[in-house]
C-alpha cells in the first residue's frame, strides 16, 4: 500500500485503545493511518451478530465515570447510546446477592455468626493503622475483613486470573474496593433514599451492542484508514527514535510519530536492533488470561433480570453469566434470550483442553445443578475463544515490567496505550481518555 507523505501518525493496533486514538486524530485534524494483524477492529470489544441475536465478546457496559469521556461517546451515539438500570448479583450458597454487596442483603443471606465477624472485622480496619498492601489479598482483607473476603472475593479473583490472590497485585481489583467499606454499607443503610457511592447498577449501553460504540468510530475514522492482515513485524530505531514500520509481507514506511497497542511483549520483541537484555527480561515473566465465552440460546423471554450474575465458589468453573437482552431489547428476539458464560483459562491447563462440545457439556451441567437451566429451555449453543482477554497482574513483576514501559517510552515518538501495551487492567472510558490526552499532547 503506499502511503501519502503528511501522514503524521501511525497506529499499531485497531482494539479500543487505537480506534480511540484514530477517532481523536481524525477530530483534531491530525492526518494518521492504522495497521490491524487480524481481519477486523474493535479487539475484544466485538458484538457478534447471529442470525436474530447479537452478544458482546465480554460483559462490556459503559460506566459514567468521567463526564469528558461521556459526553464524547454520547455525541458519538446520539440516539443510540440508552441509560440502563440492572444491578448484578453474586449466585453463592443456592442464593443470590446483590454486588456490588449491600449490608441488608447481607443480613437476610448470611449466618448471624458471619455477619458479627464480618462487622467486628470492619471495626478493626477502621482503627487499624493504614498500611499499603503488598499484593491483592492483603488489600481484600484491608477493605472487607477476612470474613467477607473469603467469602466473596478471593476465590473468585484465584479463579478469575488463574493465581493464588497473594501473587496478584493490587490492581487487579480495579475501581471495585475503592468505596467498598463499612462506612459505605452504613451510610447507606442511613440515608435509605440514596444509593451509595459504590453501588453501579446503572449504566450507558448502546442499543445494537457495544460493539456498536466502535463501528461508529471506524465510520467517523474511515475504513480507508486501517489496513488489516497487515500484523507490524518489526519497529527500526536509531536514536531513540523509530524511523520505520515494516509490516505484512516485509512491506515498510517511514514514521514520524506511532501510537502503539501492540501488547508489551510483543512490541519488545520487534525492536530493531534488539532492546538490551534486562528490558527484554522485564516482560520474560508476564502472562495474559484468556477467555472461553459459550453462548447458550434458550426459548424463554428471560434468564434474569441482572446485568451479570458471578459465580465466586471455586468448585464452579464459571466465573460470570450475563444476558444481552437486558442491556438493550433488540439483542434477542421478543419471546427468545441468550446467556454468555465465560470459563477463563490459561494455555496449558485442563480448561485449555476442551472442545467446544465438552466446554458446553460442562457449564450445562452445571448450570442445570444449580436450577439455573432446563434442558428443555434450550435451542442451540456457540463457543468462542478469546485470547489474551486481560494481562494477569502479578505482584513480583510489576516493578521489572515498569522498568520495562518506561524505557520504551523513552523513545521520544513512540507512545503506548492500551490494556496490554500498558499491562494495565482498563476501563473503556480510561482508555478513551488516555488517548484524548495523547492527541491533545500531538496539538
Amino acid at each position: 500500500m503506499a502511503f501519502n507523505n503528511n501522514i503524521k501518525l501511525h497506529i499499531l493496533g485497531a482494539g479500543p485503545a487505537g480506534l480511540a486514538a484514530g477517532y481523536f486524530a481524525k477530530k483534531e485534524g491530525i492526518p494518521f493511518h492504522i495497521f490491524e494483524a487480524s481481519g477486523v477492529y474493535g479487539g475484544n470489544c466485538r458484538t457478534i451478530v447471529e442470525g436474530d441475536y447479537r452478544f458482546d465478546t465480554g460483559a462490556h457496559r459503559f460506566h459514567d465515570k468521567n463526564q469528558e469521556i461521556t459526553k464524547e461517546i454520547k455525541s458519538l451515539m446520539r440516539d443510540e447510546l440508552q441509560l440502563v438500570d440492572a444491578p448484578s448479583k453474586i449466585f453463592i450458597n443456592d442464593n443470590f446477592i446483590d454486588f456490588p454487596l449491600r449490608l441488608k442483603d447481607l443480613f437476610l443471606h448470611l449466618e448471624t455468626v458471619d455477619m458479627i465477624k464480618i462487622i467486628f472485622e470492619n471495626i478493626q480496619n477502621i482503627l487499624r493503622a493504614k498500611r499499603s498492601p503488598m499484593n491483592f489479598k492483603e488489600l481484600a482483607y484491608s477493605k472487607y475483613g477476612f470474613t467477607l473476603s473469603e467469602l466473596f472475593l478471593i476465590g473468585y479473583t484465584e479463579k478469575l486470573w488463574g493465581r493464588e490472590s497473594e501473587l496478584l497485585h493490587t490492581d487487579v481489583a480495579g475501581g471495585r474496593l475503592k468505596k467498598l467499606n463499612l462506612l459505605s454499607f452504613l451510610s447507606e443503610m442511613i440515608f435509605k433514599n440514596k444509593k451509595s457511592d459504590h453501588l453501579d447498577g446503572s449504566f450507558y449501553y448502546p442499543i445494537s451492542g457495544f460493539g456498536s460504540i466502535f463501528d461508529k468510530m471506524v465510520e467517523f475514522i474511515g475504513i480507508e484508514n486501517i489496513s488489516f492482515n497487515s500484523p507490524v513485524r518489526k519497529l527500526l530505531h536509531k536514536d531513540k527514535r523509530l524511523e520505520a514500520i515494516v509490516y505484512g509481507d516485509n512491506d515498510s514506511v517511514k514514521i514520524t510519530d506511532v501510537i502503539n497497542t501492540l501488547p508489551v511483549d510483543l512490541t519488545t520483541n520487534i525492536f530493531e536492533p534488539l532492546l538490551p537484555k534486562e528490558i527484554q527480561d522485564g516482560i520474560n515473566n508476564i502472562k495474559y488470561r484468556n477467555l472461553k465465552l459459550c453462548t447458550v440460546f434458550l426459548n424463554i423471554p428471560q434468564f434474569s433480570p441482572n446485568a451479570s450474575i458471578y459465580f465466586p465458589e471455586i468448585s464452579n468453573p464459571i466465573t460470570r453469566i450475563y444476558e444481552p437482552k437486558n442491556r438493550s431489547s433488540k439483542m434477542a428476539p421478543k419471546d427468545k434470550t441468550c446467556i454468555v458464560v465465560e470459563v477463563p483459562y490459561s494455555i496449558g491447563d485442563d480448561t485449555s483442553s476442551l472442545v467446544d462440545e465438552d466446554i458446553y457439556s460442562l457449564i450445562k451441567t452445571k448450570l442445570k445443578k444449580l436450577f439455573l437451566i432446563k434442558e428443555e429451555d434450550i435451542s442451540r449453543f456457540k463457543v468462542m475463544e478469546l485470547s489474551n482477554a486481560y494481562p494477569i497482574l502479578m505482584a513480583e513483576n510489576q516493578y521489572q515490567l515498569k522498568k520495562t514501559v518506561s524505557f520504551l517510552n523513552t523513545f521520544d515518538n513512540h507512545h503506548m496505550i492500551g490494556r496490554n501495551s500498558e499491562f494495565k487492567y482498563l476501563h473503556t472510558h480510561e482508555i478513551m481518555l488516555r488517548a484524548k490526552r495523547l492527541i491533545e499532547n500531538f496539538l
